[in-house]
């Protein structure tokens, strides 16, 4: 027998019970409850549709729960949108930046109006013995510094750099992961990701993070193994603001 014969034969079936039912009713007995519009919904589903009414009643609990888990992300969702709609203060915490990731490289992309004003003044205050801020490395842009240090005492060691970018419309920053293994790290609460080259011998390696207060991210890139350069990070301090 086919889904469509046996259909059929089960909606005979419940019509006639149900045409039964209500002559034995209609002979003098009184309904023993007055039918709710709702179930008055659910017979009319289950004599248009008898098989598909009992699929319906046998789907599993799960599906019922992750329905209503879905109905509540989607108003949130939509919810959580018009906040941001109307609100630049939620916009700029939420789309400050986003993280790209690709075979060589991971791209950070800024978002975000403007700043105004001099760059604060950040410096690694816990140096490893011997080096010392090389002047002539410093980079002082609008938005961007970069901050070099050389060891005085050893002229062939490979120079500490800490540079900080403001997070604004048109900025970015790369770092190639080619040769580096990638961390996921904290640093001073804040998260951040150690590229952590793999021959320090041919290139360095970076620790960056990001500070969503200051609207900056900072990275310090040196020679060292992992321990030591999360020291340094962890010693980046606001020495100054210029005025």
């Amino acid at each position: 027998m086919t889904d469509i014969e046996l259909d059929r034969m089960m909606r005979r079936v419940l019509l006639d019970a149900v045409k039964l039912k209500w002559e034995d009713e209609e002979s003098g007995a009184k309904p023993a409850f007055e039918a709710s519009a709702r179930y008055q919904r659910q017979v009319t589903a289950m004599l248009t549709d008898p098989l598909g009414w009992a699929r319906k009643r046998a789907r599993p609990v799960w599906k019922k729960a992750l329905q209503r888990i879905a109905v509540v992300l989607l108003v949130f969702s939509l919810s959580f949108g018009s906040l941001m709609a109307v609100s630049p203060t939620v916009r700029a915490a939420v789309v400050r930046w986003v993280t790209e990731w690709y075979a060589t490289h991971i791209t950070y992309r800024y978002s975000g109006e403007p700043i105004a004003g001099e760059m604060p003044r950040y410096e690694i205050t816990e140096l490893p013995e011997g080096y010392v801020e090389d002047e002539a490395r410093r980079v002082e842009c609008p938005s961007y510094v970069r901050i070099g240090y050389r060891n005085e005492n050893d002229e062939n060691a490979q120079f500490i750099y800490l540079a900080y970018i403001y997070m604004q419309q048109g900025s970015a920053s790369d770092y190639a992961i080619e040769d580096a293994e990638v961390f996921p790290v904290t640093v001073n609460g804040m998260k951040g990701q150690l590229y952590l080259a793999r021959n320090p011998e041919l290139s360095d390696s970076t620790v960056t993070w990001i500070d969503p207060d200051k609207n900056l991210q900072f990275d310090v890139h040196a020679a060292f193994d992992k321990d030591t350069i999360l020291h340094i990070a962890e010693s980046v301090s606001l020495v100054k603001t210029k005025k």
